[in-house]
């Protein structure tokens, strides 16, 4: 073999040795990434259409306790983590994605926590004024024939009951009261 020729060939060898050296490297990076805590798992995917709902959780003297809810049996449980003497199993909580990883029912469940729901309501209709039961109804702009009528049967009414007062007087007054109280 000549000199150039050999050169090369052990150069191209190099270059394939280094190159395969530098995909093994970079699928340990993949599989180590170094972004997260050492021994950390990849983050897993939460459970989509899961009938068990992550509502809260609450720190305690005694620990954290995670909400959880069955959507199906309506029923719902605040949980340590570890416990084991209920339905739920929490396995691992993620503070900074505010994941859930908990076995239910022998089903592994990975969970976000549920966020409120507000929705806006659509305005009722403004609520009926019954009609006042009883009495006269009242002319809202009653016209001046109306007023008229009115005051002149006022004063008819009044007028009337004057004569009714004098008479009653006037026939009281003629009558003798009796004497020593003996009847009439």
């Amino acid at each position: 073999m000549s000199t150039p020729s050999t050169l090369f060939f052990f150069a191209g060898l190099l270059l394939a040795g280094s190159a395969s050296l530098e995909a093994a490297s970079l699928d340990e990076l993949v599989k180590d990434s170094p972004f997260l805590p050492k021994g950390a798992d990849a983050i897993v995917a939460p459970t989509e259409n899961a009938v068990v709902e992550f509502r809260g959780m609450i720190t305690t003297k005694e620990g954290v306790l995670f909400g959880l809810y069955d959507r199906t049996k309506q029923t719902g449980s605040w949980v340590r983590q570890g416990d084991k003497s209920t339905d739920f199993v929490v396995n691992a909580y993620d503070a900074g994605n505010d994941t859930l990883s908990f076995e239910y029912q022998g089903q592994k469940f990975n969970l976000t926590l549920a966020s409120s729901r507000i929705n806006t309501a659509a305005p009722s209709a403004p609520p009926s004024v019954p009609s006042p039961t009883g009495g006269t109804n009242v002319v809202a702009t009653p016209g001046r024939g109306d007023d008229q009528r009115k005051l002149e049967s006022i004063a008819a009414e009044v007028r009337r009951r004057r004569a009714l007062r004098q008479g009653a007087g006037a026939g009281a007054a003629a009558t003798p009261a009796p004497a020593n109280g003996a009847k009439p």
